[in-house]
This record gives structure tokens, C-alpha cells and sequence, in this order.
């Protein structure tokens, strides 16, 4: 299932770019998503800023037919890697979203974008959603999608908060 989601931030490129590799603002967003617990980890590989994110959510917003797959959490490992900077600033970034021990993930990818208002950004996150269950992974990833939707929504939420305050 394909997934698009696009949020604006009030700042320009540059500083969405510093505060989404900072590992404070990763926790927050981690805590806001109400987990459990979070490991942060935001390292140089090869050329790329590598931010990764595992966090244990409680599963109460799954639907029953699909929480008998994964239990009563979900282990959620993000994996983002961040290219170079355009003359621009703007950036494009590789994301993984794994849930070991279950069949589904999304791959994409995340770019950041000069915003339809001078000194804004645009976040597009672009990519697939598989839950590879047979007879069972279209809906599977009909009740995940909205939830994907939910989370960003409450990111951008996190972030406006984020950027008021540094």
C-alpha cells in the first residue's frame, strides 16, 4: 500500500534538518508516541547521517485479528538516512520502518523541501507499506495505514512544539 504524507514546518531547511538528527527531539517524538521505552542512536556513515530510532509500543490501537500476531507491544526500529545538502539545503533520505518479528514494514523515502511560504519546510515521506500475511495483508495494512496518518499528525504537533522552544 502506497503512503504519502507531507508535513510543513514554519522554518526553513536547514534547521528542520538539525532538528530532526538531534537526539533529543528523536526521544521526544519516541515518548509522545507513547512508548515504553527508546534507544537513540544519530551517527556519520559513509558520508550519510544515520538516525535510528527502537521503541516499544503498546499494541491498543491494533485491531484484534492483528494483535494475535504481534502480542501486547510492537518493537518499531526506524532506521532514516540522510544524503547531503543541495545548494539548496534541501535533503533526500532513505526510511526503513521494521517490526521484527512480524511481516510488515514500510520502505521509503523522506525529502525535505523548500515550503510553499518563504522560510518554511516541506516534509514528504513517500513510500510502501507491506504486510506480507497471507489472506491477510490487505487488511492488515488497511488498519496500519490510518495509524500511520495518526503518528505523523502527532509528529508535526511535536515538532511545532519543538521549534517554538529552541
Amino acid at each position: 500500500m502506497r503512503i504519502t504524507e507531507t508535513v510543513v514546518h514554519p522554518v526553513d531547511v536547514h534547521r528542520t534538518y538539525a532538528m530532526l538528527v538531534d537526539p533529543a527531539y528523536q526521544t521526544l517524538r519516541c515518548e509522545r508516541a507513547g512508548a515504553t521505552d527508546e534507544t537513540v542512536t544519530v551517527e556519520e556513515q559513509d558520508g550519510a547521517t544515520v538516525v535510528t530510532t527502537r521503541r516499544h509500543l503498546p499494541t491498543t490501537g491494533v485491531p484484534d485479528f492483528a494483535r494475535a500476531f504481534v502480542g501486547p507491544q510492537l518493537l518499531i526500529v526506524e532506521t532514516l538516512r540522510w544524503g547531503p545538502a543541495d545548494e539548496d539545503g534541501e535533503r533526500e533520505g532513505a526510511m526503513s520502518l521494521d517490526v521484527p518479528g512480524t511481516p510488515v514494514r514500510f520502505l521509503g523515502g523522506v525529502h525535505l523541501r523548500r515550503g510553499p511560504q518563504e522560510g518554511t519546510t516541506e516534509q514528504v515521506v513517500d513510500g510502501d507499506l507491506e504486510a506480507n500475511v497471507p489472506f491477510l495483508g490487505r487488511r492488515i495494512e488497511a488498519a496500519v495505514a490510518p495509524q500511520i496518518h495518526e503518528v505523523v499528525q502527532l509528529e508535526k504537533q511535536v515538532a511545532q512544539e519543538w521549534l517554538a522552544a529552541h
